[in-house]
């Protein structure tokens, strides 16, 4: 009894001092939304902290949160490192942090702001050239918000960034507000630029850096609730879904359409071409009436390629209708194509379907095409045709995202959305709901679901080229609610591979070079290339080893750049020696490497051959830093590290070398000059990824495009257009059809003919 005494008395002795830390909690906006900071206080030292944001990117946001945590508690203050590679959630959490330990000191920020113009620049997507920005202030107020020249964001990010993000943050005068949804990086950088001018008026009127905290207060959400009321309601304003509330509207329906991101266009926006074969209008004006292709033998083509997996009936639908559907769009509403249509890619494509986006070409080089710098006159195009569709009386919402249907007796009556800004609830009544989503790729929950193992291994997270927003959460609720799929698994569109990160050249001191008189066919800029690239040239070059995540190869290492990465699923590895790496240091790399993959991602720019690279083992480590580049003694231990199978790497890297030795690949026949040996180590093995715009397939609709439960039956009012129903089309079997813009054509035709017959169902 006494020792059970003696214990409790010390443990009441001690209680006071466990309960001494205080609870304080505040948040600020990180890079895809609200991160949220709870931490223990005790006589002003951090003993405890707790971080939720569960808009940040899994991989990189997300995966820093729990060394954050750790970070601050360590430092017992907001004075933390950061985690490399995800900058603006680590200054999210510091601002986090610092607002609430000013609640637990109780002190008020004095911040003052001087009257002036103050500039600055901050990097978004483009890792070569920063975003300007020019801030005014006035009266103690952020009075204007400006750019400066030569941005290097693509215009229409830019542009939506300027149009939402601008008026918010003057509004609240705080960089603490929702970024522009569907432009994140961009939004970040700018709101980074505009906090850097912030900090200049701040000390110039006399106060310290760290009142900032004051301007990166995150605004309240208003909230609330409303009920609407359409005939047609359009879910999604991207491609598929901006053409069927226009063509729904012009005949004769009362149209609404709503889209999660702060933009339409969607990925539609940011490609290269839209497939229509033998438009009628057009060829009787810009070819003599003579057909560009021979329709019959595609189509011969088309049906065998899919062998017998597809619907006949939608692709007869697509046959017939995508050249009237590309005559709407560029005759009626003003679309601009170059119309000397292109064929494909590969040997088999040669039907001449490829109508691309103007402008097409370099003005100072007709010859080289462009793909990338025309992105500010496709956005006019979608300006055009949003100008058309509310002219007729049709009505769109913006950053407002649809989640479940509402189903009454068996028919669906409507959706539920909410605000993504403000928090507002909606209720939207209508006779007819078209999902127009995009898709479901940024969902890894879905992915890992609904994508195939059965021919590759394609559940997971999958890179995206474009835009993250395509949650798939309408096509989740559709099929909970008895909605067929039809090649649902099938691989999604993929073009191109990179590395899962990035070294941006600014940030680790490497510098970018310029190649005087050659341009950037993305850009339009002289092109450039970076040292920093080398993990992403090294990964996707000809004379390199790929093998998947079973430690085998699955394809010649001449397609993984463009064609071929998906084959492997979402990731590959790229398998290096130092004894290669030796001889980049001296002698550079060994092959040009050229096409998507150093055109769109990293700098956007690639290495020239033969150039040494001294810098090599630095780069390497930086990217072994940020986790994305892997170092071991052999090739055993390197498997360890990928977590991939020591013995089938080993075997693979025997083998491949012995064909390096004789000359002749036996596997798949990759030319003997690109045959270059895995030598002495240590080894090293870069994380790549396919990066892909979108999946292909998602529901089962018939020729009225009415989705079908899984007994065949039309589900009344339900409808899907473009990617949400593309799979009619295809085969889980292979990949996405290499026809020069089969998506874009589809998008185009199924708005075309759905808007057209659903209006016409309604009257």
């Amino acid at each position: 009894m006494k020792k059970w005494f003696v214990l409790l008395l010390v443990s009441l002795l001690a209680l006071p001092a466990l309960c001494s830390a205080q609870s304080y909690e505040a948040t600020a906006a990180g890079f895809g939304g609200e991160i949220n900071v709870v931490l223990d206080v005790e006589e002003g030292k951090i003993v405890g902290a707790q971080i939720t944001g569960e808009g940040e990117t899994p991989a990189i946001g997300g995966a820093a949160l729990e060394t954050l945590q750790n970070q601050l508690v360590e430092a017992g203050s907001a004075e933390i490192d950061g985690v490399a590679g995800a900058t603006v959630t680590s200054d999210a959490v510091k601002t986090a942090a610092a607002l609430a330990l000013a609640q637990a000191s109780g002190e008020t920020v004095t911040a003052t702001l001087a009257d002036g113009t103050y500039t600055a620049e901050s990097y978004g997507f483009d890792m070569a050239v920063s975003n300007k920005v020019i801030v005014t202030i006035e009266g103690n107020k952020i009075a204007s918000i400006a750019y400066g020249e030569d941005c290097g964001d693509t215009p229409p990010m830019l542009d939506t960034v300027e149009n939402t993000l601008f008026p918010r943050i003057i509004e609240a005068q705080s960089v603490g507000v929702d970024v522009a949804t569907g432009a994140t990086v961009t939004s970040n950088a700018v709101k980074a630029a505009v906090t850097d001018c912030l900090v200049q008026a701040l000390v110039a009127a006399g106060c310290d850096e760290s009142a900032i905290v004051a301007y990166q207060q995150v605004p309240e959400k208003t909230g609330g609730s409303q009920e609407l009321t359409t005939q047609v309601l359009v879910v999604g304003m991207g491609g598929s879904g901006t053409y069927t509330a226009l063509r729904a509207q012009e005949c004769g329906a009362d149209v609404l359409v709503i889209e999660r991101q702060a933009r339409y266009g969607g990925t539609t926006a940011l490609t290269s071409e839209i497939e229509a074969i033998n438009p009628p209008r057009i060829k009787e004006l810009y070819n003599n009436g003579e057909d560009f292709c021979d329709a019959d033998a595609m189509y011969q083509a088309w049906l065998d390629y899919v062998d017998g997996d597809a619907k006949v009936e939608m692709i007869d639908l697509f046959f017939e209708n995508c050249g009237p559907a590309l005559d709407w769009l560029a005759l009626d509403h003003g679309a601009q194509f170059d119309f000397e249509p292109q064929a494909g890619f590969t040997e088999v494509d040669v039907y001449k379907v490829k109508f691309q986006w103007l402008p097409n070409k370099s003005e100072e080089n007709p010859m080289a095409p462009t793909y990338g710098y025309n992105k500010a006159e496709i956005a006019t195009y979608f300006d055009r045709l949003v100008s058309d569709y509310t002219e007729l009386g049709g009505e769109y919402m913006l950053e407002t995202e649809a989640y479940d249907l509402i189903v009454e007796d068996g028919k669906v009556t409507g959706v539920k959305a909410r605000n993504l800004v403000d928090g507002t609830e909606y209720v939207i009544h209508a006779d007819a709901v078209v999902l127009a989503t995009g898709g479901f790729l940024g969902s890894e929950e879905m992915t890992t679901k609904y994508l195939s193992d059965e021919y590759y291994p394609l559940k997971g997270a999958w890179k995206i080229y474009g835009t993250y927003g395509n949650k798939g959460l309408m096509l989740e609720s559709a099929i909970e609610n008895g909605a067929a799929t039809y090649n649902i698994g099938m691989p999604p569109e993929v073009h191109m591979a990179g590395t899962v990160d990035f070294l941006p050249a600014h940030e680790y001191g490497y510098e970018i070079h310029v190649l005087e008189g050659t341009l950037d066919f993305n850009t339009g800029r002289e092109a450039i290339w970076t040292v920093a690239d080398l993990p992403l040239v090294m990964g996707v070059s000809a004379n390199s080893l790929a093998v998947g995540m079973d430690g085998q190869r699955f394809t010649s290492e001449t397609g993984i750049a463009m064609l071929d990465p998906w084959i492997a699923g979402p990731n590959y590895y790229s398998i290096w020696s130092a004894e290669q790496i030796d001889g980049i240091v001296a002698n550079g790399l060994k092959v040009d490497v050229t096409g998507p993959a150093v055109g769109f991602l990293g700098h956007r720019g690639s290495i020239p051959s033969g150039v040494a690279l001294p810098e090599a083992y630095d780069v390497l480590a930086d990217a072994q830093e940020r986790g994305y580049v892997f170092k071991a003694d052999t090739v055993e231990e390197l498997a360890a590290l990928i977590g991939v199978d020591a013995a089938a790497l080993s075997n693979t890297v025997e083998t491949y070398n012995g064909y390096c030795a004789a000359g002749v690949d036996e596997e798949f026949g990759k030319d003997a000059s690109l045959l270059d040996a895995i030598g002495e180590g240590p080894y090293y093995a870069i994380k790549m990824a396919s990066y892909s715009y979108n999946t292909v397939a998602g529901l089962d609709i018939n020729e009225q495009f009415q989705v079908l439960d899984t007994d065949g039956e039309p589900i009344s009012g339900l409808f899907a257009v473009g990617s949400d129903s593309a799979g009619v089309l295809f085969t889980e079997k292979k990949p996405y059809v290499t026809f020069g813009g089969a998506n874009n054509g589809w998008a185009l035709t199924s708005a075309y003919v759905g808007g057209e017959i659903i209006a016409n169902m309604l009257k």
